[in-house]
């Protein structure tokens, strides 16, 4: 059992360190593989319907440099047997002008929901704020961005 294991670890650790020799034919995987490290997290919160389509909403958290970014990606499902797409990708243009803080990704309120929310810490003075995004459910690309200020550190 144990030579077993190993060999199987070895194997594992081999795929991972080649990408070429274990991608062969798996687009998806080679995608993922050059997928930015700073992408730290993803989520699909919502349906979306509008008169070009439909699909999901797409949130992604990126970290660099102590810094948190959002994005707010509106996937629209193929039609007529097209491919699914990206046709709206939007920053949270308030995290980079006002607020410069790190964030939790935002949760549905309620399953399924476009309405999110999640915590965020100020980068610089560690002020605390509860973030509340609505995500249009009909014009991909439109979002509305609530904020509630929280205490100091300390208070």
């Amino acid at each position: 059992m144990k030579v077993r294991t190993a060999v199987l670890a070895v194997f594992s650790v081999s795929a991972m360190a080649n990408p070429c020799w274990a991608a062969k034919g798996d687009e998806q995987l080679k995608a993922i593989y050059k997928l930015p490290v700073w992408v730290a997290e993803t989520q699909r919160v919502c349906p979306w319907r509008a008169d070009g389509g439909e699909g999901y909403v797409r949130v992604i958290r990126t970290s660099a440099q102590g810094q948190h970014r959002l994005f707010f990606q509106w996937i629209r499902k193929g039609i007529a047997g097209g491919p699914t797409e990206a046709i709206s990708t939007v920053a949270v243009e308030e995290l980079e002008q006002q607020y410069q803080v790190r964030s939790q990704l935002p949760e549905p309120l309620k399953p399924g929901g476009c309405e999110l929310q999640a915590m965020a810490e100020d980068i610089h003075s560690e002020r605390r704020y509860l973030m509340q995004y609505e995500l249009s459910q009909d014009k991909p690309g439109h979002y509305h961005l609530d904020v509630t200020h929280k205490l100091m550190v300390g208070q």
